[in-house]
């Protein structure tokens, strides 16, 4: 899926998620231009943030959520 029109052209999904980690407020956002056609775009974007954030966790040495 691809939205060419909009005040985000080129990039029109965004996720953002705000987290702890190691007991200090984190800010991840991640910007994506398309989906394959088929997929379910909010879901992906979702299960990518969750794999971001484990990812956070181990490049910083603590654990989101915590």
């Amino acid at each position: 899926m691809h939205v060419p029109d909009g005040p985000l052209t080129g990039q029109p999904y965004e996720v953002v998620a705000k987290f702890r980690c190691g007991g200090k407020e984190r800010l991840l956002t991640m910007f994506f231009a398309q989906f394959a056609k088929g997929r379910d775009g909010i879901r992906d974007m979702i299960e990518l943030m969750r794999i971001a954030q484990k990812r956070y966790g181990r490049l910083y040495t603590c654990t989101p959520g915590k």
